[in-house]
């Protein structure tokens, strides 16, 4: 008699712990429409595309705005977490979600940035070139 109550109580608990962590994450429309996001300025920023100051500057803000929206989801998730059982793999479901949309947004950046770094010593190079011309 004790087994088969232990098993439906244990059944149960199972039953509910699935259902809080399913909750736990929040709004996963939100994380799709930055996984959306991503996905369009990866594409619209390919690995070595940006040539202008102005497509820097365009990829920079729009990465940048993207990454803000994944850190929000990001720390509601973290927070959602600690109300659930599983809590730590919970936070690493989470972690590897965010890991998985950071990469490309960073990417973004960093080379939006290394080309406005770039852009930025050329046009020193030149006004220095005038200078030393100048007699």
């Amino acid at each position: 008699m004790m087994k088969p109550l232990l098993s439906i109580c244990l059944g149960l608990l199972l039953q509910m712990t699935i259902a809080f962590s399913a909750q736990a994450v929040p709004d996963s429309d939100e994380l799709a429409q930055i996984a959306g996001s991503t996905a369009s300025l990866d594409q619209k920023y390919a690995a070595g595309s940006l040539s202008t100051a102005e497509q820097a500057d365009s990829a920079l803000k729009e990465s940048s705005a993207v990454q803000q929206r994944l850190q929000r989801w990001y720390e509601q998730a973290d927070r959602a977490c600690h109300q659930i059982f599983f809590v730590n793999d919970c936070l690493n479901d989470v972690k590897q979600q965010r890991r998985q949309y950071i990469v490309s947004l960073q990417r973004i950046s960093l080379e939006a940035k290394a080309l406005q770094r770039k852009l930025r010593i050329d046009e020193l190079d030149r006004d220095l070139a005038k200078k030393q011309a100048k007699p």
